[in-house]
């Protein structure tokens, strides 16, 4: 049962993907000229950064549902995803290249939509097909888009990965940081609304990889960086306002981290072993959990093979 359950699915996201790849090709084929013109919801779709993050969000999500995420498979997809969402469009690779820009960055597609509000205009179309992409990946399968397609949450996960004395690991109670993430963007619209000014501009280390440092960015990527050695993903819980708008979107996930009770012995090596403070929340049957950022460790890690990424309810 559970494994046409996993087909089914399987199916679905690739039926989903080719209907994806259709539009892409049919914006492409309306354009073959490369003519400057105004890009419409479609036209953004079809840039290879929007497919590219699919084709990885569909291979993350097949890994995850069949169980065969290892934590070798899992460091070569961080490799994989820092270098097409950060490096590629460094790259001489023309139209290719282009098409994998940083612009929008995940931050700025929910920054830069308040700032053209705050200044009474209309919202580019660029900002929501790209949240609207987003939105879509993270429903069909929870944080795919942060998992598997977030290049600052990548080079994040990998530094974790650095050995260190389990006592210099830390994770953050998520009532303490979600509470920090929704007051610093409270404060975001408070601030920009009554000023004009972005708190986030100053703690946004997306800009490093535009690989043009400035000295105002600079106190950001090192923060970042050095504090995910010793704390998981800590832009992501703590500041990342796409990070809480796809934390919000988690209960509405068609598939993520299931528990079947029967095979659980309560063993909590899964919580021990897993840096995310969401598999406790698991365990305790909660709807509402700490980011899960689908990396899969727990699923490898559950001797009993009792947590599953799929659409059933808890068993």
């Amino acid at each position: 049962m559970q494994q046409s359950t996993q087909r089914k699915l399987a199916v679905f996201a690739m039926t989903t993907l080719a209907a994806l790849l259709l539009l892409v090709l049919s914006a492409l084929a309306g354009d073959e000229e490369g003519a400057r013109r105004t890009l419409t919801f479609w036209d953004i779709w079809a840039l290879p950064r929007v497919w590219v993050g699919a084709l990885l969000a569909l291979a993350g999500l097949l890994l995850l549902m069949s169980k065969k995420l290892t934590a070798g498979i899992r460091f070569l997809s961080l490799l994989i995803i820092f270098f097409a969402f950060a490096v590629i469009s460094n790259l001489p690779l023309g139209h290719f290249a282009r098409g994998m820009g940083l612009h929008p960055s995940p931050m700025c597609a929910v920054e830069k939509p308040f700032l053209f509000l705050q200044m009474d205009r209309a919202v580019p179309i660029v900002f929501i097909a790209i949240l609207s992409f987003i939105a879509l990946i993270s429903i069909v399968g929870n944080k795919l888009f942060c998992g598997w397609n977030c290049p600052i949450g990548a080079v994040q996960e990998l530094l974790h990965r650095i050995p260190l004395p389990r006592r210099l690991k830390i994770k953050l109670p998520f009532k303490i940081a979600n509470a920090v993430r929704i007051v610093f963007f409270m404060l975001f619209l408070a601030v920009l609304f009554l000023t004009g000014a972005s708190l986030y501009e100053y703690v946004n280390p997306f800009e490093f990889l535009h690989w043009d440092l400035e000295a105002a960015v600079i106190p950001a990527f090192v923060i970042t960086f050095i504090g995910a050695v010793f704390i998981f993903r800590p832009f992501c819980y703590l500041v990342c306002p796409l990070g809480l708008i796809t934390w919000l979107l988690e209960p509405l996930a068609l598939t993520r981290i299931r528990l079947d009770r029967k095979k659980c012995t309560m063993c909590l090596r899964c919580v021990h072993q897993s840096p995310c403070p969401s598999v406790q929340a698991v365990l305790d049957g909660r709807r509402i959990r700490p980011d899960c950022h689908a990396c899969g460790i727990c699923l490898h890690t559950c001797p009993e093979n009792a947590l599953k990424f799929d659409h059933s309810a808890d068993a």
